[in-house]
């Protein structure tokens, strides 16, 4: 286990209050956005500030009746917005639904201004796996966002480039956690990414709960190294890639953690799921964010340029190339 960076924690897990928030936001009718995991927790809290000015919000998930009590629930909210809430299919557990979600939204829209994978999973039962069979948190967390994205970027590069697109304004936030804090040394455990065969010590399973923290962290650790590697591989598009810790939250997130662990988070460690909905309201709509200066940045609680643990940013560029590259043969089947 890689030791946490306890200043760096403080920083995220206190920080200040926040400076850009939805009464900051100019009129969004004109642009189109996708949220997953937008029907419950911080996407919910995103998803009602970019429709509160009238934004076409596609709320992206498994369950179409969650994502019905959740519409509702934004346009009691927001009566006189003129937005649009659609429901978008997919399961980021199983690849196979990656595909037909995004080639139905690139058949309804010419037009993508910002992508928050926002959706994931963590602390599942130990041993869960993805339907391809991956470990669930780096199938859920890692491979489903990717794939999506790998259908959604020309699209994104498309929008950037239109003349009346703002400059900057065209986006892709990857949602990591502080829990990358605790992911393997470099973030990824390439000797066994999906944890069949690994063993741990008794104190480095009790403090990792049987070892599903390492795994948790290693997915958000990924989120990271994504975000960076799209960052290089998309130099000169305009479009700009961000990862962020959207902050210790009282969201669904939390469903699968002991419950042990569940009453101590939520009574004095958790804030309320609107401010990491802030978070990654500034990652995507800051006007201060450029490509030049932000590419590739990683945005901490409640809209502040942090950084990652020291041995996942040291370890960018080679772990950048190598998870692409699984990300990339492990869901060519599916492309």
């Amino acid at each position: 286990m890689q030791p946490i960076d306890f200043i760096q924690s403080y920083f995220e897990t206190l920080p200040p209050a926040p400076k850009f928030t939805e009464k900051d936001l100019v009129d969004l009718s004109a642009r189109v956005y996708l949220v997953t995991g937008g029907a419950s927790g911080v996407g919910l809290e995103l998803c009602k500030c970019l429709y509160s000015k009238s934004a076409t919000v596609y709320i992206a998930g498994r369950s179409q009746p969650n994502a019905d009590v959740a519409i509702a629930s934004i346009r009691s909210a927001h009566p006189s917005s003129t937005g649009t809430l659609k429901f978008l299919f997919l399961d980021l557990s199983d690849l196979r639904t990656i595909k037909p979600a995004a080639l139905s939204f690139l058949a309804d829209e010419p037009r993508l201004d910002v992508v928050w994978h926002n959706a994931g999973i963590m602390l599942p039962e130990n041993g869960a796996k993805d339907a391809q069979g991956h470990e669930l948190q780096m199938g859920t967390n890692v491979l489903g966002p990717w794939l999506l994205q790998h259908f959604l970027t020309p699209l994104l590069h498309q929008t950037a480039a239109r003349a009346d697109i703002p400059a900057d304004s065209v986006r892709v936030v990857w949602v990591a956690s502080m829990a990358s804090s605790v992911a393997p040394k470099g973030g990824i455990h390439w000797d066994d990414i999906n944890w069949e065969t690994t063993t741990h010590s008794t104190i480095t399973s009790l403090l990792t709960i049987n070892g599903g923290a390492l795994k948790y962290g290693q997915s958000k650790a990924a989120n990271i190294i994504l975000a960076a590697e799209a960052a290089k591989r998309w130099a000169g598009s305009g479009v700009v890639s961000l990862s962020l810790n959207p902050g210790n939250l009282k969201s669904n997130l939390d469903r699968t953690t002991p419950a042990w662990a569940r009453f101590i988070l939520d009574n004095f460690i958790y804030y309320p799921a609107y401010y990491g909905g802030l978070t990654e309201l500034f990652a995507g709509l800051s006007p201060t964010i450029t490509v030049r200066e932000h590419a590739g940045r990683y945005i901490i609680p409640w809209g502040r340029f942090g950084m990652p643990r020291k041995d996942i940013v040291d370890a960018l560029a080679p772990n950048g190339e190598r998870l692409w590259q699984w990300c990339w043969d492990e869901c060519r089947l599916f492309m």
